[in-house]
């Protein structure tokens, strides 16, 4: 169905209430009313017409100069495959709207990061609480109007005071730390242990608070924002272009994603063309930095459960690639490779030979690691019937990427929404079928990265075979990007670790007035609380590395 018709399919069931569709440049979106927020929701979910299984994406924009703050819901239906955006306008002064939450579980985390960074108060909301910013601390940095504070806690928050301290620091007690374990977990003698946030395993700054008794967990809550550097207040305060290098930074291990999601956007703000040729050189940048990823993945999972072999191999043939990516854009790690309009480099001479010497070597190792670990009997049975997702509950939950695909969910931006030159190649989409275990379980979204390496090898051969003889990289992009305010424009691809969203506003300027970005580390986060209940601690290791979470990307 397009926008029209689920409009209408909306208008039918609830009359006066549902208003006319409001353009904003390439998506269209219905204005509904508070009040009605959450009836509308489980309509749109449980109708069979419309079927939107999935809150992908929930955003806020402040408005001062109208006194609002608009709260905007990205709907989308695995079955239907067709999208829709909701639109709630609040008032500023007050702004409160009833929680989602029981509608998609995804709406838990995503509404707390609203009401973190924004100030909106969701009522209903289970555990409405700061996600990224301590409990304490003063205002929501996303509102136009925001204050900084000079210091919090007595140690200066800007950088040319960051050593200063007007009082000690004030020491945690165990009192002090028994009040806010309280409110998280209700302590009936169980164990209450932190792993993190510097545990080798948790795959970056993270904590994860769990609550055990003896080996078998309770529940393991995952605490967050130990690196959140406000990327997306910065995109407000950047041009277009300057805030290219910032998106390295929302995932340094697959920061290419990152640059394109954000490149995309903006074109489409701008309705660009992008040559041929530069669209090429994405596709291969993207396909190397994918399979960079998922050696780090593949090979740090099997080193967190004791197999300590797999990893160095890993990081072997990301070496090679890494000297690929440094030879075309001079960089090893965050690549700023990509620009709006385009790329900054063409392919340098020889450089698709020494691609397809790289593929016929890649390809045997595939295999070599097929028979090192994949099938490895000790490491099937860590990870065989552990944590399993059924596809509902993947959908629930907002999984991207392989964590998706693992449960059987066949969905993969490049063939479900083609974006750049995808839709010019032939490759598979490797789906979980429970082949030693259960659909969905660890060991299938591990097998799932594996196989994913082995169809970017397929897409990279056909990209160097096809690429355009033009030498053209650069659409034409003015000196000054200025987009007429309040026009907006949504992205979606398909980033190593799945379905990376980026909506943008336009400001009055040169600058964006808002700049979401949705991760599938973020919404991978909030199933963990639910799968962690009767797993035994070590397999906690197992289930955080199966989801391939990366902490930049969770806390942007």
């Amino acid at each position: 169905m397009n926008v029209e018709e689920i409009q209408k399919r909306l208008a039918a069931r609830f009359g006066e209430r549902i208003g006319a569709l409001a353009p904003a440049n390439k998506d269209a979106f219905l204005p509904v009313q508070a009040a009605d927020i959450v009836e509308i929701c489980k309509f749109a979910k449980e109708d069979p017409d419309l079927a939107f299984d999935c809150l992908m994406n929930l955003s806020s924009v402040d408005w001062p100069k109208k006194n609002q703050i608009e709260v905007v819901y990205h709907l989308w239906s695995y079955a239907k495959r067709h999208a829709f955006v909701l639109k709630v306008t609040l008032d500023r002064a007050q702004p409160r709207i009833a929680s989602v939450e029981s509608v998609w579980k995804a709406a838990d985390w995503l509404e707390r990061e609203q009401f973190d960074l924004m100030g909106i108060q969701f009522e209903g909301h289970p555990d409405l609480r700061r996600i990224m910013l301590p409990d304490d601390w003063v205002g929501h940095p996303l509102r136009k109007d925001y204050a900084e504070q000079p210091q919090w806690h007595g140690v200066g928050v800007r950088q040319e005071g960051a050593a200063l301290m007007s009082k000690p620091l004030e020491i945690p007690t165990m009192e002090m730390e028994n009040k806010e374990v309280l409110r998280r977990i209700e302590i009936s003698g169980d164990m209450l242990l932190n792993m993190g946030p510097q545990h080798p395993s948790t795959h970056g700054v993270i904590n994860f608070l769990v609550q055990t008794d003896g080996e078998v967990m309770k529940r393991a809550i995952p605490e967050v924002g130990y690196l959140h550097r406000s990327l997306e207040k910065i995109g407000e305060r950047c041009t277009y272009n300057g805030y290219m290098p910032y998106t390295d930074r929302v995932d340094y291990i697959a920061a290419m994603f990152a640059n394109q999601g954000w490149a995309m956007a903006v074109e489409r703000l701008m309705g660009l063309q992008i040559p041929k040729r530069a669209e090429y050189c994405r596709v291969i940048a993207c396909e190397l930095n994918r399979i960079s990823s998922h050696l780090i993945s593949v090979g740090t999972m099997a080193m967190d459960i004791g197999a300590v072999t797999p990893f160095p191999y890993a990081l072997r043939e990301r070496e090679f690639i890494n000297d690929l990516l440094e030879e075309l854009c001079g960089a090893r790690l965050t690549y700023n490779y990509l620009r709006i309009g385009g790329v900054a480099f063409d392919l340098p001479s020889g450089y698709e030979e020494k691609v397809g010497t790289f593929l016929d070597h890649f390809e045997k190792i595939l295999d070599e690691f097929n028979r090192l670990i994949n099938y490895n009997e000790i490491f099937v049975k860590r990870l065989a019937n552990l944590a399993p997702i059924s596809r509902e509950m993947a959908i629930d939950y907002c999984l991207v990427g392989p964590n998706l695909r693992a449960s059987g969910v066949d969905f993969d931006v490049r063939k479900a929404l083609p974006y750049s030159v995808y839709p010019e190649f032939h490759f598979d989409v490797p789906l979980g079928k429970g082949e030693l275990g259960t659909v969905g379980d660890a060991w299938d979204r591990f097998w799932c990265r594996v196989e994913e390496m082995r169809q970017s090898c397929r897409i990279l051969r056909q990209a160097l075979a096809q690429m355009p003889n033009e030498r053209e990289i650069m659409g034409k992009v003015p000196r000054k990007i200025k987009i007429p305010e309040g026009t907006e424009a949504y992205s979606r691809i398909e980033s190593a670790r799945g379905d990376m969203q980026y909506y943008v506003v336009a400001g009055a300027g040169e600058n964006a007035h808002r700049v979401k970005i949705r991760t599938g580390s973020f919404t991978a986060m909030g199933i963990i609380d639910a799968l962690s209940r009767g797993l035994m601690i070590a397999d906690l290791v197992a289930l955080i590395a199966s989801l391939d979470v990366v902490a930049p990307e969770i806390d942007r």
